[in-house]
C-alpha cells in the first residue's frame, strides 16, 4: 500500500475541519449547547480549511498559513474555556496569539524561527486548554485523561518541533522541515480527530444532562417537579426506616385565584416565581424545593425533626408576608398556609407524610390562613 502524501493528508484534514465547522454551528446556533464556545470552535476549524488549503501556494506560508494557524489554536483554547464553563476571561489567550503574531512578523523572513513560533505558541494554548479541562472537569481521571490527551500530545510536538527547528535539539521523526510535510500532516489529523471526539462527546454529555434537567424540572419556576419530589421522598423515606430523622413541609398560597382574576395569568405565575426566589434563598443546598401542582409547593427537609421543620416553616411563612409580589408598579402582599409532618418508619415511599402534611396544610387554611400547622396538632384537632 503506497504511503499518503502530504497533499492528500491535507485534502482529508481540510474535509474534516470543514465537516467539524458544520457540526459545531449546528451545536450552537441549532441547539442552542454552549453557543459562545461552539462559534469559536466552529470558527477554529473553518479557518483551518482557509490556513491548510492543500493547493495554496508555498508563499502564502509566512503571511497566511502560519499566523492563521496561531489565531486558530487560540481559538480552540477559548472554545475549551467556554465549553468548561470557566469565568476567567480571555486576556491570556489573547496576549499569547497577539505576541506570537507580533514575533513571527519580527523574524520575516525566516521561515523556520517563524514556524518555531508558531509551534511555540501552540504548545503554550494547549497547555491552557489542559489547565481549563482539569479545573473544568474537578480532576475526575477518566474523562479528564480521554479529553486532555490531544493537548498533551500537540503540546509535545510543538515543543519538540520548534526545538528542531531553532537547533536547540536533534531533528527527528519527520517532525522538521516543511510545516505541511507528511508526518505533521498525519499527527495533526490523528490529533484533530481526538480534539473534536473528545469535544463532541462533552457536548453530548451536557445535553443529555440538560433533557435529564428538564424533565426534572418545573419550567415556570425552575424548581423540582412532582417526579422529582416523588423521588426524593422515596430516597429520604429509605434513610428514615434506616434511623434517620426527616421532615417535610407543604404550602399553599393563599388567595391565589383572586391574584389569578386581578393580575391575570402572567400576574399570577410573576407571583408563583416570585415565592420560588424568595423562599429559595432561604433554604438549604440540602433541601429539595419543588413544585406539587398549581399554587401548591413542597420541601423536604434531611436531618430535620418536626420542632425544627415547624421554626424553618414559620421563617418562610414571615419572608413571604414581608417581601410581597412587585407587578406593574403595584405592590401585592402575598402569604402561604404551611402543613408540616415529621417522616415516620414503615411509611411507604412516604406518602403518609405527604398526605398528613396537606391536612395541616388545609388545617392552617381553615384556621384563618397565613399560618404554620403541625401535622400532629392537626390529627389531634381533627
Amino acid at each position: 500500500m503506497p504511503a499518503l502524501d502530504a497533499a492528500t493528508l491535507l485534502m482529508v484534514l481540510t474535509m474534516v475541519d470543514g465537516f467539524a465547522c458544520v457540526v459545531w454551528l449546528l451545536l450552537g446556533e441549532v441547539l442552542r449547547i454552549a453557543p459562545g464556545a461552539a462559534r469559536r470552535v466552529a470558527l477554529h476549524h473553518g479557518l483551518l480549511v482557509l490556513a491548510w488549503w492543500p493547493t495554496l501556494p508555498d508563499w502564502t506560508e509566512p503571511v497566511l498559513s502560519l499566523p492563521l494557524s496561531l489565531v486558530c489554536a487560540g481559538l480552540l483554547t477559548a472554545g475549551v474555556r467556554g465549553l468548561m464553563r470557566l469565568q476567567h476571561g480571555l486576556n491570556d489567550v489573547i496576549a499569547v496569539v497577539v505576541l506570537g503574531l507580533v514575533v513571527q512578523a519580527l523574524v520575516y523572513p525566516d521561515l523556520n524561527t517563524a514556524r518555531a513560533v508558531l509551534n511555540l505558541g501552540s504548545c503554550t494554548l494547549a497547555l491552557m486548554a489542559v489547565a481549563d479541562i482539569l479545573r473544568g472537569t474537578g480532576f475526575r481521571f477518566g474523562v479528564t485523561g480521554l479529553l486532555v490527551l490531544p493537548y498533551l500530545v500537540l503540546a509535545g510536538a510543538g515543543l519538540w518541533r520548534a526545538g528542531g527547528l531553532l537547533g536547540w535539539m536533534p531533528a527527528g521523526m519527520g517532525l522538521q522541515g516543511l510545516s505541511y510535510n507528511a508526518p505533521l500532516a498525519l499527527l495533526r489529523l490523528v490529533v484533530n480527530l481526538g480534539v473534536t471526539t473528545g469535544l463532541v462527546a462533552l457536548v453530548l454529555q451536557r445535553l443529555i444532562a440538560r433533557v435529564r434537567h428538564l424533565t426534572r424540572r418545573d419550567p415556570l419556576t425552575g424548581l423540582l417537579n412532582r417526579r422529582a419530589l416523588e423521588e426524593q421522598l422515596q430516597r429520604l423515606q429509605a434513610q428514615v426506616d434506616r434511623g434517620r430523622t426527616h421532615a417535610l413541609l407543604i404550602l399553599d398560597v393563599d388567595h391565589f385565584k383572586r391574584i389569578n382574576d386581578e393580575l391575570g395569568h402572567a400576574g399570577g405565575d410573576a407571583a408563583l416565581r416570585h415565592l420560588a426566589q424568595v423562599l429559595g434563598e432561604a433554604l438549604r443546598t440540602t433541601d429539595n424545593f419543588g413544585r406539587l401542582g398549581g399554587e401548591e409547593f413542597a420541601v423536604l427537609m434531611p436531618d430535620t425533626d418536626e420542632p425544627g421543620a415547624v421554626l424553618v416553616a414559620e421563617r418562610l411563612r414571615r419572608l413571604l408576608q414581608e417581601r410581597p409580589l412587585t407587578w406593574e408598579d403595584k405592590i401585592w402582599p402575598m402569604s402561604a398556609s404551611i402543613g408540616v409532618a415529621a417522616m415516620r418508619q414503615q411509611d411507604p415511599h412516604g406518602r403518609d407524610a405527604l398526605a398528613r402534611a396537606d391536612a395541616a396544610m388545609y388545617a392552617a387554611k381553615a384556621a384563618g390562613r397565613n399560618r404554620v400547622q403541625r401535622a400532629t396538632v392537626a390529627r389531634v384537632a381533627a
